[in-house]
């Protein structure tokens, strides 16, 4: 009797799933087990007339690992993470921590703070391309004029841009994990907050021992997900720098767009991808691994 409600049971739960693994099957195992095979070819994205795909071997992929501006991308998308991760990971949970008092017009502060999350991040590039415009005339450049400062070009700096980037995607970005650390704070018992304080923790043993392990699951979820927004860096690239200038600015995606869609190397682009995919995945299961429960 179990065993056939278990198994009516599991026809319930596939019949449910198979939209959603239909859809994952098209548009994500598929693809990626078509880079996966391309990455071993010249394959391009508009082959030439009476020209065939022809096996090359590991010659993409050691191509992504010698040319210059593959190179630079991966290393360029790697600072740009180490800037970004941090930082929205430690505001918002600051900011999280701010919200969750019993404060008047908190709701506002709430408000506020999510707000940028619900502009598309185009618009928002467009927005900060007037906030970092060169010249005096700049918004950054003129706030900076009134202390004495000298104006800057910032996205035209090769020493600034990419920290630029970063500092537009923190703030675009800060609010949503704002909001997700936020639900994991009210989830932990008042209770346990007044226990500490009768041991006589202050405010910081409170939230080093009581929230920080209560929030590790909230924490990893958003410790992981913004690492993996924050490697697909692609669309401030695209519509504020091209990579520029000097290739300071480059990232993973943008070089596979540029390679693949540009410069119609799908086989190159493809390899790129799939090392891109197995880095990502290393860095996944790395944060996991150490976030663990002990």
């Amino acid at each position: 009797m179990k065993s056939g409600l278990r198994r009516d049971q599991a026809r319930v739960a596939w019949l449910f799933s198979a939209p959603a693994l239909v859809l994952i099957s098209l548009f994500i195992l598929l693809p990626f087990l078509m880079s996966l095979v391309y990455s071993f070819t010249d394959k391009m994205l508009v082959m030439r007339p009476g020209r065939s795909v022809e096996f090359t071997g590991l010659e993409n992929f050691v191509k992504v690992f010698t040319n210059g501006t593959t190179r630079q991308s991966f290393i360029n998308t790697g600072i740009y993470a180490v800037m970004v991760v941090p930082a929205v990971v430690v505001l918002g949970t600051i900011l999280a921590v701010f919200v969750n008092r019993p404060l008047k017009s908190v709701k506002v502060f709430r408000a506020i703070y999510f707000s940028p999350q619900v502009v598309t991040m185009t618009v928002v590039a467009v927005v900060w391309s007037f906030i970092f415009s060169p010249g005096s005339t700049g918004i950054m450049n003129s706030l900076l004029g009134l202390f004495g400062v000298e104006p800057h070009t910032w996205l035209q700096d090769p020493d600034l841009a990419l920290g630029c980037l970063a500092v537009m995607y923190i703030w675009q970005t800060l609010g949503l994990e704002m909001l997700i650390i936020l639900g994991g704070l009210q989830y932990i018992p008042g209770e346990l907050y007044e226990a500490a304080m009768l041991d006589g923790c202050g405010a910081v043993k409170r939230f080093w021992f009581v929230t920080v392990p209560l929030l590790r699951n909230t924490m990893v979820y958003v410790l992981v997900s913004v690492t993996i927004n924050t490697l697909k860096l692609f669309t401030q690239v695209y519509v504020l720098t091209n990579g520029g200038p000097s290739n300071s600015t480059v990232s993973v995606v943008y070089q596979l767009y540029k390679v693949g869609f540009l410069n119609n190397q799908q086989g190159y682009s493809s390899a790129i991808a799939v090392v891109f995919f197995l880095i990502v995945l290393a860095i996944s299961l790395l944060q996991n691994y150490l976030m663990r429960e002990k």
